[in-house]
This record gives C-alpha cells, structure tokens and sequence, in this order.
C-alpha cells in the first residue's frame, strides 16, 4: 500500500494508478486518508464484470437516442448522458426525496440498478468505503439508517451500498469538466468507477487542482474523492476512444435534516427554543469543521477504527445518537 501526501505546499504531482490491485492512499499532512485510489479488486472476472456494466450503459444510451430521448449536447459535466437516480435533498426540494425521472428513463434506470455487474461495482465503491474510512462509513450508516426508517418511501439504490444516490455516465464520450459537487456532503466520499475503450496513459485522468494531482485511471479502476470539498474533472481521451463512468454520493442536505431533527433549518428555527436547539447541534463556532476532519481515519489509527466499525455501539456512535438524533 502506497501513500502521497498532498497540501497547499507540495508542488504539482503526477500520480499514477495503473491497472493493478494494490490501492494507494492520498493523506494529508497529519496521516489523514483524505482520498483513496481503489484500484481493482483481487478478481480474475473483473474485466469482464466491468465490460458487461458499462455495456449495459451504453445500451442504454443507444436506446435513448434511437427513442428521440437524448441528442448530443453540451451541459455543465461535460457532452454525454448522465443518469441520476437515488435520494437526494436540495435545489428547493421542501424534504428529502427520490429523484424524479420520465417514465423512459425510469425504465432505463432500473435496468440498470438491477443489472448484477453494475451491482458489483457499486458493491466495490461501497466496500472501499468501509475499508479506508470506517468512522465515516459508520456515520454515513447512523444517518442514513435513521433518515430510510423515518421516510420509509425512499427507495435506496443497491442493498450492498450506503451510497444513496448514484449517476451513471453513459458516454460515449464520458469527460467531464473541471467541476465542484457543492451539493455532496462536504466531508463526504464520491465513489468513481471509469471504463470504456481508451488509453488512460494519454487521456481519461481524474486531475484535482487543490491538491495538484493527476492521476491515471485506467478501465476498470475505482476512487473515492471528497468531491464536493476538491474541483475534479477529466483529461480528454483520444479521437476515436469512448469512456463511461459510474459514480455514488450522498448530498449533504439529508445529513442537515436528520441532524435537525427531520426539518429543515428553517422550521428548526421557527420553534421557541429553535435557536439553541442549532447552537447545540452545530457545536462551538470552529468546532464542526475539526469534528468533521476527525472522521478521516489516519493510517496508524486505521486498523482501530476499523475494529471500532465492527462493534455494536462505539463512542462516536453514542456522540451522534447524542447530539444529532435525540430530537
């Protein structure tokens, strides 16, 4: 296992994630796992898994163009497809909700959603997740776990990832511009699943410009990136090639509205005692941003977190049940 260090100081960098299985990790200064370079999991299939997921992307994009359905045309990721599906809250929805699609392309969603090779790379991503950053998995669970039992309506993605929503990037020409996920939770994880056919040594990197990294992403590979926090984008790939990419996230909406008690901030304070009620669960002015750092494992503390993760109840479960979901 492998490490770089990134910070404002480090000069620009160019870091290779090439076809193999052993992951890398990018800390910060402190030891902190801030981003994780999966690679491929230990699978001779992999490939194959990764060709029959991304075919059925492009299947659906083929179908939609041939119904009238898409066209070719620029928006603000980049010219291709995208299909977006799962629980979302934001953009002036009045509570958390499922993302709302046509009736076409609720069909092309759920085919694949249930596609069993698509439910493998989600199930990676998702693993990865758990693997390399436990205490902030486990918050993602206790959320997530308290928001679907209140909203039963809400209809997760995959039953093997915490991930609730999800777009799929269906080419064919899946590059996206440099770009920020505002909406994603800001101390979150963005899951990224890349394939297709093209030459990752000259096209097809993830490049992060805070961090001053560029990084190869060959078919097949995964990242998970703080996305919403890190302008991400892609080279571009060759004339001729194709790329198509998978990617899960969770907006940070849903984890302000559990943490205010199922209501947004608005409600919260239109109560008598509202007021305090929000001090207590922001915390010390100061305090959320070094709260929400400590939820990156470092890597000397990674196998105890990971233990932490395998118990019934940790301390950092009892602070959240505490502090966030006792209203």
């Amino acid at each position: 296992m492998e490490r770089t260090v990134c910070g404002p100081l480090f000069p620009p960098s160019h870091h290779s994630n090439p076809d193999r299985r052993d992951p890398k990790l990018i800390v910060d200064e402190q030891g902190r796992i801030v981003a994780v370079l999966l690679g491929r999991p230990e699978d001779p299939d992999w490939d194959y898994v990764v060709r029959q997921a991304f075919k059925a992307m492009r299947h659906a994009r083929r179908r939609a163009r041939a119904a009238g359905m898409w066209t070719a045309f620029s928006h603000r990721r980049g010219n291709y497809l995208a299909l977006t599906t799962g629980v979302s809250f934001g953009g002036g929805q009045l509570r958390p909700g499922n993302l709302r699609n046509t009736r076409f392309f609720r069909r092309l969603i759920k085919r694949l959603l249930t596609n069993k090779y698509i439910r493998r790379l989600a199930g990676f991503q998702s693993s990865g997740f758990a693997l390399y950053a436990p205490k902030l998995y486990r918050y993602y669970c206790l959320i997530l776990k308290a928001l679907f039992e209140r909203q039963p309506g809400l209809v997760h993605n995959f039953t093997n990832s915490i991930f609730p929503a999800a777009t799929f990037n269906c080419g064919p020409d899946a590059v996206t511009v440099e770009h920020l996920d505002f909406l994603n939770l800001s101390h979150g994880f963005c899951g990224i699943t890349s394939g297709g056919c093209f030459d990752h040594t000259k096209g097809g990197h993830v490049h992060m410009r805070q961090w001053r990294l560029v990084i190869q992403c060959p078919s097949g590979s995964s990242l998970l990136i703080p996305s919403a926090t890190v302008d991400h984008g892609n080279t571009p790939i060759q004339p001729g090639e194709s790329r198509h990419s998978m990617t899960q996230y969770a907006a940070g909406g849903l984890f302000r509205w559990v943490t205010y008690g199922h209501q947004t901030a608005k409600d919260l304070l239109a109560q008598r005692d509202g007021k305090h009620k929000r001090a207590v669960f922001d915390g010390e002015p100061g305090s959320r941003w070094a709260w929400a750092l400590d939820l990156f494992s470092k890597i000397d503390e990674l196998d105890a977190d990971r233990g932490g993760v395998r118990q019934r109840w940790t301390p950092l479960d009892v602070y959240i049940l505490r502090r966030y979901l006792s209203c």
